[in-house]
């Protein structure tokens, strides 16, 4: 294989364990290889506090080295420190350069260096990802194979560019991957049912609590055709609903929200049930494209806890918070003062309270609110 094709190599070599970090120790191999080094790192340095090493793949050196490089010589690195300081300097080569300035710290990693790592010069190449984030590739020869030169840093350059452009490719998928993780944790955390629909009214997300629901088969069915209700009346009142949050030249305001209630075969209280439009803009280059939230919830599932929460997020007197409990597990107004041995003039008192406190003007508005609070911790 030819010097160009082997470059070409290491470059897809690049791109591919930026998006999958298993793959780095085959690309430190080869780009070991094309460089005459002996040894090579692929690191991530976060210098939010402490600069310290989070991720930190390696080939040809010594684990027990590394190991006692990462529980605390790391910190005492020169080209570590120097590195964290100049965060946009794309290559560093060859410590010696950072050797002008011994202080005792790096006098203490000198000394470690010279009596447990093998090579003696070092060629970096970095991208920053962040306000406190850097990652690049470590390149280490040692004193028979020589220091690195010119042609050596010219030669790298080319190949660092890519690094680069990988490097910055793979922390955007990556933090995707890390929200999208963190939303769907969320969302499973959630104790009501939340589905999301595209245009065609197709489920494209169920959370947990509504693959429990389904699972059940008490009155909601999930299939290829979307969300449909047990009882044909139900069924088109609910069709009714997304098809109006579904209209053209409409954004996502509370005109296009709706609910409505679910009875349920089991004779069990009925499921409380609210649609709502998402946003219609999205990155071009995307297929989770969610029309419709619809949000679900099962009044026998319910749990007291959330209380407190709606008490500390809006200033609620315990009487309004008890309230505020009930009309998010689905009651209506009615049922809610039943249900709390309390009339309903009463009732309609606090609900007045309780539009002033969460800033609502409508029963929808509020149980949207409500709804989209009820979070289990």
């Amino acid at each position: 294989m030819s010097t160009h094709e082997r470059m070409l190599s290491v470059i897809e070599d690049f791109y591919a364990a930026a998006l999958d970090e298993r793959l780095w120790p085959t690309a430190l191999k080869n780009l070991t290889d094309l460089t005459g080094s002996q040894a090579s790192s692929f690191w991530v340095l976060d210098t939010s506090a402490s600069p310290c090493l989070p991720t930190f793949v390696y080939i040809n050196f010594d684990p027990q080295a590394i190991r006692q490089y990462l529980d605390g010589m790391a910190a005492l690195d020169p080209t570590v420190r120097y590195l964290a300081a100049n965060p946009s300097q794309a290559i560093v080569h060859h410590d010696g350069v950072l050797k002008k300035e011994r202080d005792n710290r790096s006098r203490d990693y000198y000394d470690w260096h010279d009596r447990h790592i093998e090579t003696r010069f070092r060629m970096v190449g970095q991208a920053k990802l962040g306000p406190e984030l850097q990652a690049g590739v470590a390149l280490h020869r040692t004193r028979k194979a020589g220091r690195y030169e010119v042609r050596d840093v010219d030669s790298f350059a080319l190949l660092h560019r890519h690094l680069q452009r990988a490097l910055t490719i793979g922390v955007r998928v990556g933090s995707l991957g890390a929200m999208q993780q963190v939303t769907s944790q969320w969302l499973d955390n959630n104790r009501a049912a939340i589905l999301l629909l595209d245009r065609q009214k197709r489920v494209i997300f169920a959370n947990r609590s509504a693959e429990t629901l389904h699972s059940i088969g008490d009155g909601i069915r999930l299939s290829s055709e979307g969300i449909v209700l047990a009882r044909a009346k139900e069924n088109s009142q609910l069709q009714a609903l997304i098809a109006k949050a579904l209209a053209p030249n409409k954004s996502a305001d509370m005109s296009t929200c709706g609910s409505m209630r679910i009875s349920r075969p089991s004779g069990k209280r009925p499921y409380g049930i609210f649609v709502i439009p998402t946003s219609a803009q999205f990155p071009v280059l995307t297929v989770f494209r969610p029309a419709i939230c619809v949000i679900i919830t099962d009044p026998d599932r319910q749990i007291q806890a959330p209380i407190r929460h709606f008490q500390a997020l809006f200033d609620l007197t315990p009487a309004e918070a008890r309230l505020a409990t009930r009309l998010a597990a689905g009651d209506d107004l009615r049922l809610a003062a039943e249900k709390l041995k309390i009339t309903y003039g009463t009732a309609r008192t606090r609900l007045s309270q309780l539009f002033q406190k969460t800033d609502c003007r409508r029963q929808s508005e509020l149980v949207r609110i409500l709804m989209t609070t009820f979070v289990e911790h």
